[in-house]
């Protein structure tokens, strides 16, 4: 038995429910949460076909494992609401696990989902935490399609920042904060690369300057052959500045450039 303050176990109950299985993806059995509690925290872990969550918040309780059905999770996640501190018990009644949560004279009780298999998510983020250092996992892109972005969209759920590390075959580790970690499974790409066809959209920003339409991000040419481009649009009352295209340690007013460049003339993307 312990105590836990309703906010928080709402979060973590919040972060990981995205991540289960949900109705109708064949898999019914495990649109579960399941509630993993040590001396030091209460975990509450998600699965699905792609993702892996687990949030916790710290407590100071014994050691069980209960799986929720999420409808059950649901009706505790709208009863927390209207809590403060809980009281969280772990009991056995004819053979049966219960979580029961107390506060004051207000009290849910919410059977374990015996339909629910062991989920092995402490040895799998051992095997996935292990990747971290190997050569395949440095320097790949990550790439989420828009549904597995949406889950994890509470991953920081107080706000932090929330990082995707790619580690090549294995998937992709998410962390929020130093009490959320996940899974992503990995993901195939056969899209364009990224970036490519987007210049013309980078350089749409024309002003004019001493009677000639420059763009902000285009390149151009002296009569020397020398190549420059235009960093930035100038402030009112000021030249523009050119970066050489060959050495951006080189940056020069444009009336400098043209002082031996003579004029400039916009290359081609």
């Amino acid at each position: 038995m312990f105590t836990v303050k309703a906010r928080n176990l709402a979060a973590i109950l919040d972060q990981a429910a995205p991540h289960r299985f949900q109705a109708g993806e064949d898999a019914c059995d495990l649109d579960a949460l399941v509630l993993d509690c040590t001396p030091g925290h209460l975990h509450v872990v998600a699965c699905s076909d792609r993702t892996l969550a687990v949030a916790r918040t710290p407590v100071a309780g014994d050691v069980w494992t209960a799986p929720v059905g999420y409808d059950d999770a649901t009706a505790l996640r709208g009863w927390l609401e209207s809590s403060d501190t809980v009281t969280v018990e772990h009991v056995t009644s004819r053979g049966h696990q219960l979580l029961r949560f107390t506060e004051g004279v207000a009290q849910l009780t919410i059977p374990a989902a015996p339909h629910v298999g062991r989920l092995p998510w402490r040895a799998l983020l051992r095997l996935v935490l292990d990747a971290c250092d190997h050569p395949l996992a440095q320097g790949r892109p990550v790439q989420l399609g828009a549904d597995d972005l949406s889950r994890w969209l509470n991953a920081g759920g107080n706000g932090e920042a929330i990082e995707f590390r790619s580690l090549g075959p294995v998937g992709t580790l998410v962390t929020a904060g130093p009490d959320f970690l996940g899974l992503q499974s990995p993901h195939g790409w056969d899209g364009p690369e990224p970036g490519r066809g987007w210049s013309s959209s980078l350089r749409t920003r024309l002003f004019l300057f001493d009677g000639q339409f420059l763009e902000v991000g285009a390149r151009y040419a002296d009569w020397t052959g020398t190549e420059w481009v235009l960093p930035a649009r100038p402030r009112s009352g000021e030249e523009p500045w050119l970066i050489s295209a060959d050495n951006a340690a080189v940056t020069l007013p444009i009336s400098q450039v043209l002082a031996v460049g003579k004029f400039l003339v916009r290359l081609p993307d």
